[in-house]
C-alpha cells in the first residue's frame, strides 16, 4: 500500500475508533436516563462507523504513488483537525438547548489535545462530561502511539536527545531493545500501518490497565465510581478535566493520582521506552530528577510565601497546604492543571507570583514521549547541562569536560536541538499572542491563553492571572485561534520545519 492510501486508512481507523468510544455515553445515558444525549450519541456512532467502513473498503486496495501530503506530519495535522469534528456531531445535540457546531468543535480539539479547556457551563449532562474525559483520554492513547511510531524514526519529539546521548543500545531490557530497532533506524516516508498497528498493541494495554488500575483505587477510597472513571482517564491523559457534580477530596485520593501523575514525568513508565546505553535505574533518569528537584523547590517556595507563618500555630493546617501546594506543582508540570482541596481550596491563593510560578511548570513541561504537553524536561535539562558546562569553561579555560559519551553528546548535539525548539517555540507562542491582542484580548490575558493553549493545559486560564479568564467569553475567532495552538502544542513544531525547509530551499 502506497503512501497516500495510508493517510486515509489511519484516519479511517481513527473514526472507527471514535464511533466505537461513543457506545459507552451512549449506554451511559440511557442508564441516567439521559435519553437526548444518549440517542446523540448511539446515532452518531452508527452514522460514523458506517462511514469509517466504507472508506476503508474503498481504499484499502487503491495503488497510487506517493503523495504530497503523505508526510506524517500532515496525517497528524489532519488528524488533529477533522476527529474532533466527528466527536463534536453527538455534542450538538447532547447539550441542552443544542449547541453550535464551532463550539461543539472547539470542546473537542480542547479534549482531544488533553488541554481540557472548556467553554461551557456546569449544566452539562453527565454522559457529556463523560464523553469529553474519554475524547482526552484516546487523546493520550494517541499521543503515546504516534510519538513512538511516527516521531521516533523521524528522530524527532525529543528522541532527538537520546540518540545524541548515546548509539548504542547496551543493557536495556529486551521489549526496549526491540522497540529501538524499529524507532530509531525507520525513515520518515516508512511510517506505515504495520508500525502503527505493532505499537497499538504494546502501549493501549497498559494505558488502559493503568487507567482502570486508578478507577478501582479512587473506587475503593469512597469516590463515586463515575467521578473516579472521569478522574482515572484525565489524570492518565493529562487533560485536568474533572466533573461538576464531585471531587477529590481525600489525602489518599490525591497521592493515588500524585503518583499516576508521575508517568507524565518519564517516558520510561510506559513500555516500548527507548532506553540508552549508561541510564541507569529509573531513580537516576535525567528527566525525574530534575522534576524532583523543581518540585521541592517550588513547592516549599510557594508554601514560605504563603503558609509556612502558620506552621507553629496550626502545623496540621500548614502541613496541608504544604501537600496542597506540592500536589498542584506536580499537576502543572505534568500540564493536568488539577487544583489540590487540601490546604489551598481556592484557586485564587495562587493568584500573583505564585500563578506565574504555575506558568512556568506548566511551559516546562513533562517528559518526553509522554501524554505532558511543554516543552519537556529533558530539553530542559539538555540546555541546563549546557549552561553548567559552559560556566566551568569560564572559570577554567583549560579544563577537560568528561561526563562520559552520554552527557557529552547531550551537551553539545541535544542542547543544540533543545536550544532550535525553544526558539520555534517562543516564536508560536509569540504569534499566537499578537493574534489575540489584535482580536481585542489585553496583553496580559492574551499570554495567559496563548500559554494555556501552547502547553495543552486548559486550566491555567483560571489560575495564572489575578482573575480567573473564561473561555466562554471569548469570541468565536478568538477561540479558533487558541484551537491552532492547542494543535500546534500537540504536533512537533521541528517536524513543521522538516516539511517547509525543503520548500524554502527551493
Amino acid at each position: 500500500m502506497k503512501d497516500s492510501a495510508r493517510g486515509t486508512i489511519v484516519m479511517a481507523g481513527l473514526m472507527a475508533v471514535t464511533a466505537g468510544a461513543m457506545i459507552l455515553p451512549a449506554a451511559l445515558g440511557f442508564t441516567l436516563r439521559e435519553h437526548e444525549s444518549a440517542r446523540a450519541f448511539l446515532y452518531s456512532a452508527s452514522l460514523l462507523g458506517s462511514l469509517a467502513g466504507l472508506i476503508y473498503l474503498s481504499r484499502r486496495n487503491l495503488q497510487r504513488k506517493p503523495g504530497a501530503l503523505s508526510h506524517p506530519f500532515y496525517i497528524l495535522t489532519v488528524s488533529y483537525l477533522v476527529i474532533p469534528l466527528f466527536m463534536a456531531l453527538p455534542v450538538t445535540e447532547a447539550m441542552p438547548g443544542g449547541l453550535p457546531l464551532f463550539d461543539a468543535w472547539f470542546e473537542m480539539v480542547s479534549a482531544f489535545t488533553t488541554t481540557g479547556a472548556s467553554a461551557l457551563d456546569s449544566a452539562m449532562p453527565r454522559s457529556l462530561l463523560v464523553w469529553r474525559a474519554m475524547a482526552a483520554w484516546l487523546g493520550g492513547l494517541f499521543v503515546l502511539v504516534y510519538a513512538a511510531a511516527l516521531l521516533a524514526p523521524m528522530n524527532m519529539g525529543g528522541y532527538d536527545l537520546l540518540t545524541a546521548r548515546s548509539q548504542a543500545i547496551g543493557e536495556v531490557p529486551d521489549w526496549s531493545r526491540k522497540m529501538r530497532a524499529t524507532q530509531i533506524g525507520a525513515e520518515a516516508g516508512q511510517a506505515d500501518l504495520g508500525r502503527l498497528w505493532s505499537h497499538i498493541r504494546l502501549i493501549a494495554p497498559a494505558y488502559a490497565g493503568v487507567t482502570g488500575l486508578l478507577w478501582v483505587v479512587l473506587s475503593v477510597q469512597g469516590m463515586p465510581p463515575l467521578v473516579a472513571l472521569v478522574y482515572a482517564m484525565s489524570t492518565l491523559s493529562t487533560s485536568g478535566i474533572v466533573p461538576h457534580w464531585g471531587a477529590a477530596d481525600g489525602i489518599v485520593q490525591e497521592v493515588a493520582i500524585a503518583l499516576f501523575l508521575g508517568l507524565a514525568l518519564t517516558r520510561r513508565g510506559w513500555p516500548g521506552a527507548v532506553v540508552p546505553q549508561g541510564s541507569g535505574p529509573l531513580w537516576r533518569d535525567d528527566e525525574l530528577r530534575v522534576a524532583i528537584w523543581l518540585l521541592v523547590a517550588v513547592t516549599f517556595g510557594l508554601w514560605a510565601v504563603n503558609g509556612a507563618d502558620a506552621l507553629g500555630a496550626a502545623p496540621a493546617a500548614a502541613l496541608a497546604e504544604l501537600w496542597g501546594t506540592g500536589f498542584t506543582a506536580l499537576s502543572f508540570l505534568g500540564t493536568a492543571g488539577f487544583v489540590s482541596t487540601i490546604g489551598a481550596p481556592e484557586v485564587t491563593a495562587y493568584a500573583g507570583p505564585g500563578g506565574i510560578v504555575l506558568l512556568g511548570l506548566a511551559t516546562l513541561g513533562g517528559g518526553i514521549a509522554t501524554t505532558a504537553g511543554g516543552l519537556k524536561l529533558l530539553r530542559g535539562f539538555a540546555l541546563l547541562w549546557q549552561a553548567k558546562h559552559e560556566a566551568e569553561k569560564l572559570i577554567h579555560p583549560s579544563g577537560m569536560g568528561g561526563d562520559g559519551p552520554r552527557l557529552r553528546g547531550l551537551r553539545s548535539e541535544g542542547a543544540f536541538s533543545a536550544w532550535l525548539f525553544l526558539m520555534v517555540f517562543i516564536l508560536t507562542l509569540t504569534a499566537l499572542v499578537m493574534a489575540l491582542v489584535l482580536l481585542g484580548q489585553p496583553l496580559e490575558d492574551a499570554l495567559i491563553f496563548a500559554s494555556a493553549a501552547i502547553t495543552t493545559t486548559g486550566p491555567l486560564a483560571q489560575i495564572a492571572g489575578p482573575e480567573p479568564l473564561s473561555y466562554a467569553a471569548l469570541a468565536d475567532p478568538a477561540r479558533a485561534v487558541l484551537a491552532l495552538g492547542m494543535i500546534l502544542g500537540r504536533l512537533e513544531l521541528l517536524m513543521l520545519l522538516s516539511v517547509l525547509w525543503p520548500r524554502l530551499g527551493r
